[in-house]
């Protein structure tokens, strides 16, 4: 491997551990969107595969603010990771934002798991995903997450739609297409009070550190180094 794409990838390895970190640090004060109707949230309804239908659940992702530490007013989406928990719209809750590391045993494997479909559901647009989509997802997240729940459900209300979902998820983690790095791109909130929600989020936008800005120069160095290498090599070639 030459020196540049070292070089590369210690800067993401630092930029990723810079975040971890981050993440990591003082109490944070969760507030999601007092407007509990629509369009602020949406609601799904859907036959579990018992039969039974189930209606109006408000699905992720939810508008949410995120203050202290390093928060000051950050808007977030926020995804909800424990189906049958509390979630007080328009409370403050506290609570800590914590990065992949801080979970351990079926745990991690679940957060791994429900990150990846964070991605997803990311990449479908947010809050602009299909209702379908949106449910559906929600639904394959709060499965995945319902065996470390505080308020596991057995049997859990499963929706048909979500099997592929969850399927993908298991696929990708085994198979190494998705990695610690790319989970901790979506960390997760763990509340002081564990009858509350634990929360996936989106977009975080945290403060500049210098291990950030490192780690960006690094990775600088090592696009202006490759970009060297490319025309010292078409030079010789000319000669």
């Amino acid at each position: 491997m030459n020196n540049s794409r070292i070089v590369a990838k210690i800067a993401i390895g630092t930029i990723c551990m810079a975040f971890s970190i981050l993440a990591r640090a003082d109490t944070v004060f969760l507030t999601l969107d007092s407007n509990f109707a629509a369009p602020d949230y949406a609601f799904y309804s859907y036959t579990d595969t018992t039969g039974d239908s189930q209606g109006n659940i408000p699905v992720s992702p939810y508008v949410t603010t995120l203050n202290g530490g390093i928060y000051n007013e950050v808007p977030v989406l926020a995804i909800c990771y424990d189906y049958a928990s509390d979630t007080p719209v328009g409370t403050t809750l506290s609570g800590v934002v914590e990065p992949l590391s801080y979970f351990s045993g079926a745990a991690y494997t679940e957060v791994m798991e429900s990150t990846f479909l964070i991605n997803e559901l990311n990449a479908n647009g947010g809050l602009n995903t299909p209702l379908a989509t949106r449910g559906a997802l929600s639904f394959a997240i709060w499965e995945t997450m319902n065996p470390s729940s505080n308020t596991s459900l057995t049997p859990f209300p499963s929706d048909a739609a979500a099997a592929e979902y969850e399927n993908a998820a298991t696929s990708a983690v085994e198979s190494g297409a998705w990695t610690e790095a790319d989970a901790n791109l979506y960390p997760t909130w763990v509340p002081t009070d564990p009858a509350y929600q634990r929360f996936g989020l989106i977009d975080l936008a945290p403060e500049s550190s210098t291990m950030v800005l490192t780690g960006l120069g690094l990775l600088g160095l090592a696009v202006a180094d490759n970009r060297r290498r490319r025309l010292a090599k078409i030079e010789t070639q000319s000669k």
